[in-house]
Parts: structure tokens; sequence; C-alpha cells
């Protein structure tokens, strides 16, 4: 993940980092995937602030993530990389060979057009998800 520093204009910018975005493929999500979240801005179900200085914002759109990645042993390509308001993460829209569309939690090293699979025994590869205890001793990659 690429980052840029920050010209320190005021001592509270002095060390500063941010993400370039240079990972992301695009700017729109997969509408069938996304669902309208609401905000409370501190406000109870009578209207009333509950909590102060809450509020504001941009207006969000919800990503549904695959966290289970149940599809097992069917292959998977990465069409996107996207960037989700709702988290710090990055997440991958993956295309399944039976034409299913999901999102998932992108790993770092995920390319656009890699191939991934979930199962057991599966390659403990970058996008694969298998199970803890199949991951061979010593393995230093992520997943």
């Amino acid at each position: 993940m690429a980052v840029k520093k920050h010209n320190p204009v005021t001592p509270g910018t002095r060390f500063r980092i941010a993400n370039t975005f240079a990972e992301l493929t695009t700017n729109r999500p997969e509408k069938s995937l996304t669902v309208g979240k609401s905000s409370t801005g501190g406000r109870n179900s009578t209207g009333q602030t509950t909590v102060r200085y809450r509020g504001g914002g941009h207006k969000r759109r919800y990503r549904i993530i695959d966290f289970w990645r149940d599809k097992l042993e069917i292959p998977a390509t990465i069409k996107t990389i996207e960037y989700d308001p709702n988290r710090t993460a990055f997440i991958a829209l993956v295309a399944y060979a039976d034409g299913e569309k999901r999102y998932i939690i992108a790993p770092e090293g995920l390319k656009v057009g890699s191939t991934i699979i979930s199962g057991d025994k599966v390659a403990p590869e970058v996008g694969n998800s298998l199970l803890l205890r199949d991951v061979p001793l010593g393995t230093l990659t992520q997943y």
C-alpha cells in the first residue's frame, strides 16, 4: 500500500502520512451489493438529541461483505478493488465461476485479474481462504 507524506505546514501535520489510493481500480460500487445506511445523528427514536456533537458527514451506502467465504471449491476472479467508506480496508469485487458476485476484504498484494478459491486443502496464496489448521507451519504470507 503506497503512502504519501504531507508537507508539514503546522506542528500537527509534521509526521502525518496518508494513503495514495493507487491500488483502486474503480470508484463506482456494484449496485446489487449495496444497501442504504441510516444515520442517527445522536438522536433516539423520538428525535431528541441523546449524544451531543454527532451528525453531519457524507451520505454513505453499506457494501455487503462476504465474511464467511462459504462458496467452497469454486474459483473466482478479482474484478475490481474499491474504496469502502464504512471501513479502513479496501474491498474487492469477486466474480465466481457460476456468475455470482460478492465483495471480500482485499488483502494486501491482491491484484485485479487474479484467481482465488476457498475451501479445504487449497494453496496458501494471497486471497485464498482456508482453515487455520490447513495453513502450513512457518507460513509468513497474509491471507
